[in-house]
């Protein structure tokens, strides 16, 4: 990303899509997109931080850091003058914002006095009070799209628990595989003790080439730039800091009795630069690099190079690479390769093949995706397990609060979501299209923030399970949807659809208080199950007044 494309002309233009979505300020629409692409922030989590509203004692987001014991008080300014720079000003008053919550005693005055609800809320869910009284640092986290001058950079200089994202270093951060500011200029491999392999990865004579080779640690600890995280510029990410990743390799790094097999169990190293020179037989030269997967690795070589034997060897890949196209694809492919999730682990599992095959012997044009990347066929609607597998947690297993955590799905609660002789491909179709009835009924929320939050969809779907179950002329078909026809499928699915417009008008009346915290609800079991008994038995009331549309003496047509 360039600093320029910061200017308000283009920033508004990427925080749109966020704000008609959320219907958020672009206030808050910037910060949720700088935690995303700056902290790396799941959707969830990111809008979970952010609190920008009237009254919320100079702070729009609070974010606590366990990994660092800091707790960062963000605080977003947007400036639609292409030359504006941020001052001193902005940076002093949020500091001053930040003493507000130095102690304990102090939290508890702002939750006692007559701050924004929100804000109020974000500090008794991130137990604030308890973190401060532990001893965590309070970060100032100034975020613009302004440029720094001499007086913010005086600020700073001087105030270390403030930290400035203006929009150069909003920009160092949202990477970029073409920007050629991460690229170093040369390096030189001894490569005496092993002989390359080098292959032509295509048959086209600008078809890249890559080297495989097995490089000591010691020698890879020498380039440029791992220390202040420049090697990994055009990396998707810069290392996680304290994970079980890292710890995992420090503690391999202390024995040094297993460093000869240490490469058995690591991943590698991917390298890309512009020339690659192995003409001298026992030396690789390297110009224009950048480390693009191997930032957590290299970076604990780094920290820990006193550790390091000349047994101790990686996996690399060196690949020499003029299109800047192909760098990014092989970026991008190679970080998702690596972040391996449990729902990877699984996309080779029985069950998940088994649905797949089901699928597409199945009517109707629909595949199946089990692992990230398929291609499915043309004119195919595509269904992801992992779409399929939260919605069946809150439809079946009726547990709507946890399916935020896709790890869930496939981790702890895989045999009871996937696990289960009525899961069938056509069980899958089923899942899909009511899923899609309860996103067209979203709209209808005058709540527009909770109608984008990501829990708020299989909270919906839980009622409407309940209703469904606890109805004799839709429980059989809820059971076993495969008996329906195409057409009475349809029916089946509009009269969802009318139940929820009675629904929807329910639940806009339970969120229509001030105090009303549908993030903190929706992740609480008992929270849950109390919204959602009020809003059934209300539902019942309408039906029992014939004021709302119900299953009770439905037959399908014939």
């Amino acid at each position: 990303m360039k600093s320029t494309d910061l200017v308000y002309s283009l920033l508004s233009q990427r925080l749109a899509p966020i704000t008609q979505r959320t219907g958020l300020s672009e206030s808050a629409s910037f910060l949720v997109w700088f935690l995303e692409n700056v902290y790396r922030l799941e959707e969830t989590d990111a809008r979970d931080a952010v609190c920008d509203h009237r009254n919320d004692k100079g702070i729009d987001g609070i974010y606590v850091d366990h990994n660092n014991e800091e707790i960062h008080f963000l605080q977003a300014k947007i400036r639609q003058r292409d030359r504006g720079t941020v001052g001193d000003v902005g940076p002093k008053n949020l500091m001053g914002s930040v003493a507000q919550f130095n102690s304990s005693d102090k939290v508890a005055t702002i939750l006692n006095g007559n701050a924004d609800d929100e804000l109020k809320r974000l500090i008794i869910r991130i137990k604030l009070a308890d973190m401060v009284a532990a001893g965590y640092r309070l970060i100032g986290v100034y975020v613009t799209n302004e440029s720094k001058d001499d007086d913010s950079a005086g600020y700073a200089a001087v105030t270390p628990d403030i930290r400035i994202f203006d929009r150069d270093e909003i920009s160092a951060h949202v990477v970029e595989v073409d920007a050629t500011e991460g690229k170093k200029q040369s390096f030189t491999f001894d490569t005496s003790y092993v002989d390359p392999l080098e292959m032509k990865v295509g048959a086209d004579p600008d078809a890249p080439t890559m080297y495989v080779f097995p490089a000591r640690a010691l020698q890879l600890v020498a380039m440029e730039g791992i220390a202040d995280g420049s090697l990994f510029r055009e990396n998707v990410r810069y290392t996680l800091g304290n994970t079980s990743v890292n710890k995992s390799i420090r503690e391999a790094l202390s024995n040094k009795r297993d460093h000869v097999s240490f490469i058995l169990g690591h991943n590698g190293i991917i390298i890309l630069c512009s020339s690659a020179d192995n003409s001298e037989g026992d030396r690789l030269t390297i110009k224009n690099y950048s480390v693009v997967n191997g930032a957590q690795s290299l970076t604990s070589f780094y920290n820990n190079k006193s550790k390091l034997t000349e047994e101790l060897r990686v996996l690399v890949r060196v690949v020499e690479v003029q299109n800047e196209a192909l760098a990014r694809a092989i970026t991008e492919n190679s970080n998702n390769q690596n972040a391996i999730k449990p729902r990877d682990l699984r996309s080779n599992h029985a069950i998940q093949l088994r649905l797949q095959k089901e699928m597409k012997d199945a009517p109707g044009s629909y595949f199946f995706e089990i692992k990230r990347g398929e291609k499915a066929p043309a004119a195919h609607t595509v269904i992801t397990n992992d779409e399929i597998g939260r919605a069946l947690l809150a439809f079946d297993v009726l547990e709507p609060w946890s399916a935020h955590q896709i790890y869930k799905v496939f981790d702890e609660k895989y045999a009871e979501v996937f696990g289960r002789p009525e899961v069938t491909a056509q069980r899958v179709i089923f899942m899909h299209r009511m899923m899609q009835v309860v996103k067209d009924s979203l709209p209808k929320l005058k709540n527009r923030p909770m109608a984008s939050y990501t829990l708020t969809k299989y909270f919906v779907l839980y009622l409407l399970s309940k209703i469904l179950r606890e109805n004799g002329g839709s429980r059989p078909y809820v059971a076993n949807p495969e008996s329906l026809s195409a057409t009475q499928m349809d029916e089946f699915l509009n009269k969802c659809e009318e139940i929820l417009k009675t629904v929807v008008v329910d639940i806009n009346f339970e969120s229509k208080s001030s105090d009303f915290d549908y993030k903190t609800i929706l992740k609480s079991p008992k929270q849950v199950d109390e919204l959602a008994q009020r809003i059934l038995a209300s539902y019942q009331k309408d039906v029992e007044r014939e004021k709302a549309e119900t299953f009770t003496d439905w037959s399908p047509s014939s």
